[in-house]
């Protein structure tokens, strides 16, 4: 009899020890991506559902925040109708999550509402973003977005689950969505939130030093941060921020078909003929990393398994690329003006 009783018991413990470890498992953020994306569609009848669903996936705070960032931005479709015409329907975290549809304002909501069933530890922060419509010099006055943060491990970690689910084209001058998941959006650094995000309160820029409103304005204008995602030091475009009232960045586009890292190149969007350049670039993929003066390709140099690089030291005037061959044609992410 004891020894039955002792056998569940051990049988009870083990299973158990068995969930802690299930519930303990090491995700990579594609893996969670993944779970985010794909819930099952009985844990999607309600917040509380979907928030239990990603509990007992993980007890692991920084793994829940990346799969409510993954639900939110994968799940909830931009309200272009709403954004253009002003008149914009009910906000709340249960409202997006009905008809998941929502502006900037919706975003914050929802992903408030599941981290708080969750009982993650979040804000929604209202602020200035320099985003779809901005060009630089322009007032940056009152507030016009929202986003969130969430702590743990003793940290605030910035998020933007809004520019997360994709971006806006200007056709026929109406903003028009296009649903791209993009991971950066997620923790992002302070020091690169900054130069695209000024909230309202100095204390949610979670920086020992803050900037002013005037100095965020002044700040180069990184449209959607895109040059940090490709590997541009953020400490670096910071000083010749300051440095430069002038300076600019290359422009940067087709980030979502990019499959490298920019290790060394020039930082200045204009760059001169007979000054010398050397270009250092990280391949993540197989594509063929290429340069591309005018329609002359110059082809980089391997210096190790995965790292090519390149000197130049004479341009022809037009442009210079970095870029993906393609065939016979160079998929183009970052483009500098030769002069």
């Amino acid at each position: 009899m004891y020894q039955k009783i002792s056998m569940r018991i051990m049988i009870l413990i083990l299973l158990s020890f068995s969930f802690q470890l299930s519930n303990a498992q090491n995700y990579t953020y594609a893996q969670l991506d993944s779970i985010g994306k794909n819930v099952p569609v009985e844990y999607e009848e309600s917040i509380g559902k979907l928030a239990n669903y990603f509990q007992k996936t993980t007890d692991n705070k920084n793994y829940q925040s990346r799969l409510v960032y993954s639900w939110v931005a994968h799940h909830i479709f931009y309200d272009d109708d709403a954004f253009n015409t002003r008149v914009f329907s009910d906000q709340s975290a249960d409202a997006v999550f009905k008809s998941k549809k929502a502006v900037c304002a919706g975003y914050s909501s929802i992903f408030k509402g599941i981290c708080d069933a969750m009982n993650l530890t979040c804000i929604s922060i209202d602020g200035f973003a320099k985003g779809y419509g901005y060009q630089s010099g322009m007032p940056v006055n009152g507030a016009n977005h929202s986003w969130n943060a969430v702590k743990y491990n003793d940290q605030w970690h910035l998020i933007d689950a809004t520019w997360g689910s994709g971006y806006a084209e200007n056709i026929n001058g109406k903003a028009k969505s296009k649903s791209v998941y993009n991971a950066y959006w997620f923790d992002v650094s302070a020091k690169e939130f900054v130069f695209s995000h000024f909230p309202d309160s100095a204390n949610h820029q979670f920086l020992i030093k803050k900037h002013t409103r005037e100095q965020f304005r002044k700040l180069v204008y990184c449209e959607s941060n895109l040059v940090f995602q490709l590997g541009f030091n953020v400490d670096s475009i910071l000083l010749k921020s300051q440095a430069d009232p002038k300076f600019r960045m290359p422009d940067v586009y087709n980030l979502e078909k990019s499959s490298f890292k920019i290790k060394s190149a020039p930082y200045n969007r204009t760059i001169k003929v007979k000054t010398g350049y050397y270009f250092e670039i990280e391949q993540l993929s197989n594509d063929t990393i290429v340069l591309l003066n005018n329609q002359e390709l110059i082809e980089l140099d391997p210096k190790s398994e995965r790292t090519f690089s390149k000197t130049i030291e004479q341009l022809n005037h037009g442009e210079l690329h970095i870029g993906i061959l393609r065939g016979e044609a160079v998929e183009l992410i970052v483009t500098y003006k030769v002069i």
